[in-house]
């Protein structure tokens, strides 16, 4: 055991010594560049503090730079979140209107139309009010002799079920597409004297107004008296 160690000591010292006559003989500039196979070895233990920091909160790269982008948009998320929640609020008010407020559920009496979406005009409001005296005097429940026309504006079921499909894309925007639909949907299986007042007020401006202004007015013509 003591001669190896020996051996070995002769052995680092003349490795020590090869090194410092080496050193002397190329000079300090070539020394300085001999430790290019080292520098691998520098640069990555430059990198551990960074590592170390990270691993020493317990936050991952990947978590950091999540974390980074977050930070870079923090009120896009909510802003957007509540403009959805917004408008979902604004559609479920409007479609509880239309269907179960005081104002749509009283069928009886002549009253200015509950609708003033797209098709309303004054020009036909005014025809309205004449034409709500006329075929019914404001009775939205009502049902002609024969039961061919109902409703405020005495409308066949045939053109009421086509009003259904012309009011769906004006009430999607009104309402949300899926309560528009599902509306609608009930309203086409549904005698017009059982429609909601907003509903046939809102079924005459559309039809009377479809292709222009008063361009549907034929459908009332006749009765009791012109308007």
């Amino acid at each position: 055991m003591a001669r190896r160690s020996v051996v070995r000591g002769v052995k680092c010292a003349g490795v020590v010594a090869a090194a410092v006559a080496l050193t002397a003989s190329v000079g300090p500039a070539s020394a300085a560049t001999m430790p290019s196979v080292l520098e691998p070895v520098d640069s990555a233990v430059s990198t551990v503090p960074v590592g170390a920091n990270v691993v020493a909160a317990g936050v991952t790269p990947q978590a950091a730079s999540i974390s980074a982008a977050a930070a870079v948009r923090p009120a896009q998320r909510p802003t957007r979140l509540s403009a959805q929640r917004a408008r979902a609020a604004a559609y479920a008010r409007f479609t509880a209107f239309t269907l179960s407020s005081k104002a749509t559920r009283d069928m009886r009496g002549v009253e200015k139309s509950l609708y003033h979406g797209r098709y309303y005009t004054r020009s036909s409001e005014t025809k309205r009010l004449c034409i709500v005296r006329r075929e019914s005097e404001g009775h939205y429940d009502v049902v002609s002799r024969h039961g061919t026309y109902r409703g405020a504006y005495q409308v066949s079921a045939a053109l009421a079920r086509g009003a259904t499909w012309m009011m769906l894309a004006e009430h999607k925007k009104l309402m949300g597409a899926s309560n528009a639909k599902r509306v609608l949907a009930k309203l086409r299986s549904t005698p017009m004297n059982r429609w909601p007042r907003y509903w046939q007020d809102a079924a005459f401006h559309t039809i009377i107004n479809w292709d222009g202004s008063l361009s549907g007015a034929s459908h009332w013509a006749g009765g009791r008296w012109h308007c």
